[in-house]
């Protein structure tokens, strides 16, 4: 399994991530040490792993995803991520509570390499993302530094919390850095994707009702990967 489809994917979005051009420095530094880290564990044997699943409801809006057409500078990356799709452990991530509920039916993460993946690796986790159509996946933040790389759908990404959301189709990529707000809507398409956490990705998620007000003491939501 140590060559098998995740590390084929891992292998790809890392070169991927290679090939992006940025507007500053920072975003320039993360990506390139997202990559690395992608290509360690592409070449890595990495310890197999199992974990209990549990229903995630959003994975009903995998077909809509791959019955589309993706002929584009991507399909092979779609490929790939087709290949691992049933690799990964999908979770809710979170526990449904207020800030949760009206999103979490629509939301699937998928980790394929990390600590609860199906490849363990303690220092990152890369996966796969879903969020259905006509969603808000509210602003919040974590330690953790991460990146999306958009596959299907038109996601529009708010990355701090006084600026406007930006439109990202695929091939896209978008960083978000240490604790900075970042939240995810979408349109009447599915988002499918793949992600990548690293840094400190052990550490929890937290959010505010109003992002913007730093006066305000910072929520942690529950977390659920069973």
């Amino acid at each position: 399994m140590s060559q098998g489809p995740l590390n084929q994917l891992a292998r790809a979005t890392s070169e991927q991530l290679r090939q992006i051009s940025y507007d500053n420095n920072e975003d320039a530094a993360l990506s390139r040490n997202f990559a690395d880290d992608l290509e360690r564990v592409a070449n890595a044997s990495l310890e197999p792993q199992n974990g209990q699943g549990a229903p995630v409801r959003a994975l009903k809006f995998a077909p809509i995803v791959f019955d589309t057409a993706h002929e584009n500078e991507i399909s092979e990356l779609m490929s790939l991520a087709s290949s691992a799709f049933g690799l990964v452990r999908w979770t809710e991530f979170y526990a449904e509570d207020d800030w949760s509920r009206h999103f979490l039916p629509s939301m699937a993460s998928g980790e394929g390499i990390g600590p609860d993946g199906r490849l363990r690796d303690n220092k990152i986790m890369f996966g796969l993302f879903l969020l259905g159509p006509n969603t808000v996946y509210p602003a919040h933040a974590h330690p953790a530094e991460e990146f999306y790389l958009v596959l299907s759908g038109d996601p529009e990404f708010q990355v701090g919390a006084r600026n406007p959301y930006v439109t990202h189709t695929p091939g896209s990529v978008v960083l978000h850095h240490s604790n900075v707000s970042h939240a995810i809507r979408t349109s009447d398409h599915p988002f499918f994707g793949i992600f990548g956490w690293r840094g400190d990705i052990h550490e929890r998620s937290w959010y505010r009702n109003d992002m913007s007000d730093e006066t305000e003491p910072q929520k942690y939501p529950k977390i659920n990967k069973a």
